[in-house]
């Protein structure tokens, strides 16, 4: 089972260089001068700016990241360590990059670990999510007489998830705090609608999580159980891609109109 977590993660690596990669381009295309090559927009972007320099060192850490995977399939007693410490480092990415950086002194340094922990929540819950459901599917086409290996991971997951669920609540509302002018922004300004958009589909997805939680945990000692929970987290993960596109969206969008 840890070999087919690192098999996972091997295959999500594949898509972070991508991800980075069409990062760049959205920001190369903001700051384009079309009066200049693209190569000198391309290396004064790099080279120039303090967003530049961060990208370079995220972006090498992302392409890093999946021999480092591969790394630990073969060496799982440090190569694990090297993995956590490196995924973690890239959730910091979005925030030095995003309006979490703005400001400075100690209100900088608040939002941007509000933003760094919000993405740790979210990538336990819903990356998570995720590989259980790539390992049981993996098992399952090994031996499709073979047991299940949700009744086993479950359990482990959901206390996983219920602390990644309320890391969300606690630094998402504080971040709309200190972001938001005021309440009324919810629906006057473009960056208060997309948030409460976002908190709408958030709530939806958290619906979906704890009725897996409630209602179909309990249910995996019965035959059908796993199969209908593995339907449940299925939709639950579906959804949560939503918020992800809704938050895509958040963080260009200015908070203050």
């Amino acid at each position: 089972m840890v070999e087919g977590a690192a098999r996972f993660g091997s295959y999500v690596a594949l898509f972070v260089p991508l991800a980075f990669l069409l990062v760049f381009t959205r920001q190369l295309l903001e700051f384009r001068d079309p009066f200049v090559p693209w190569t000198e927009d391309a290396h004064l972007l790099l080279t120039g700016t303090s967003w530049g320099r961060t990208f370079i060192f995220f972006g090498a850490l992302g392409v890093a990241v999946g021999p480092a995977f591969r790394l630990a399939r073969r060496h799982p007693a440090w190569g694990w360590a090297l993995v956590t410490a490196m995924v973690l480092a890239l959730g910091a990415f979005p925030a030095l990059t995003g309006h979490a950086s703005a400001g400075e002194g100690v209100g900088r340094a608040l939002t941007l670990g509000l933003d760094v922990l919000h993405v740790w929540a979210a990538g336990a819950w819903i990356g998570g999510l995720a590989g259980v459901l790539f390992l049981d599917t993996t098992m399952r086409r090994r031996d499709d007489t073979g047991p299940r290996v949700l009744p086993a991971l479950i359990p482990a997951f959901s206390t996983l998830a219920i602390a990644g669920v309320g890391t969300l609540v606690v630094t998402g509302t504080a971040a709309s705090w200190i972001h938001l002018p005021r309440l009324s922004a919810l629906l006057s300004e473009p960056y208060g609608r997309t948030l409460l958009i976002k908190l709408t589909a958030v709530g939806l997805v958290l619906g979906l999580g704890w009725l897996n939680w409630k209602r179909l945990t309990p249910r995996l000692a019965r035959p059908s159980g796993a199969d209908t929970l593995y339907r449940g987290a299925t939709l639950e993960l579906v959804v949560a891609q939503l918020v992800l596109l809704v938050t895509a969206v958040l963080v260009r969008t200015p908070p203050n109109g």
